[in-house]
């Protein structure tokens, strides 16, 4: 079910379609699923506010983030909360055109050499395969 939601609703197969629209006949889930796919335009938008300092509020990150906060489904208010104690790092990541993906993926491919050694490996042997990787 979280995949449909956090699917874009044009690139749903009619079935899927369906099934979405029986599960919003819950009102709750309904709230749910329409917070869901809106936080998930604003971070794949990424302009919530182009040109914005980081410390400034995003006005749609923000309206996103007081309704999360009222919805009544407390793991969505949870989600809001700790996403508002980061709100420095969200915005930024919402505002700026910058990314950590490329750091991020590298991270996980020395994660992989290092668990495929089932932890037996020095750093200089770690180091090597890494190297020889790249």
């Amino acid at each position: 079910m979280a995949w449909l939601c956090v699917k874009r609703p044009c690139e749903l197969t009619t079935t899927e379609t369906a099934t979405l629209a029986r599960i919003k006949q819950d009102e709750e889930a309904a709230r749910v699923i329409a917070l869901t796919q809106r936080f998930c335009e604003l971070v794949r938008s990424r302009s919530v506010s182009q040109g914005a300092k980081p410390t400034r509020p995003c006005r749609p990150f923000e309206a996103w983030l007081g309704e999360a906060r009222a919805c009544g489904v407390r793991a969505v208010e949870t989600f809001a909360e700790g996403l508002e104690q980061d709100g420095d790092a969200i915005r930024a990541a919402l505002t700026s055109r910058w990314s950590n993906a490329q750091a991020e993926g590298q991270l996980t491919k020395f994660k992989l050499l290092k668990r495929q050694m089932y932890g037996r490996a020095g750093f200089d042997l770690l180091r090597r395969r890494m190297l020889l990787t790249v």
